[in-house]
């Protein structure tokens, strides 16, 4: 599974990123690919991953990403503010996992 995190491109969002990765990696999950982007590029990235998820920075721009990715037959979710905040890797991941169920 291909995961992006969308973002305005900061230094927090790759944290999360290597936080998701380490816990993936102890979970036994091998198939799991996990990178953030800003959101503005979604457009160029829509074919190339499988779950996206928003960082709360930028949650105002969520109707346009609902737009894109449901137009291509994908999911969305939003990280919440307190997981993010706290650089949570393995609730952000179950959070993009639960998007497969």
């Amino acid at each position: 599974m291909k995961i992006l995190l969308m973002c305005s491109g900061g230094m927090s969002t790759s944290l999360l990123v290597s936080k998701m990765e380490k816990y993936a990696q102890e979970a036994g999950y091998s198939d799991i690919y996990i990178k953030a982007e800003p959101v503005e590029d979604l457009p160029k990235n829509i074919d190339k991953y499988d779950v996206f998820l928003i960082g709360p920075q930028v949650k105002y721009k969520e109707k346009w990403v609902k737009e894109i990715v449901e137009a291509h037959g994908k999911k969305y979710d939003n990280i919440p503010p307190q997981i993010y905040g706290r650089i949570d890797g393995q609730k952000t991941l179950e959070i993009a996992l639960n998007l497969t169920k």
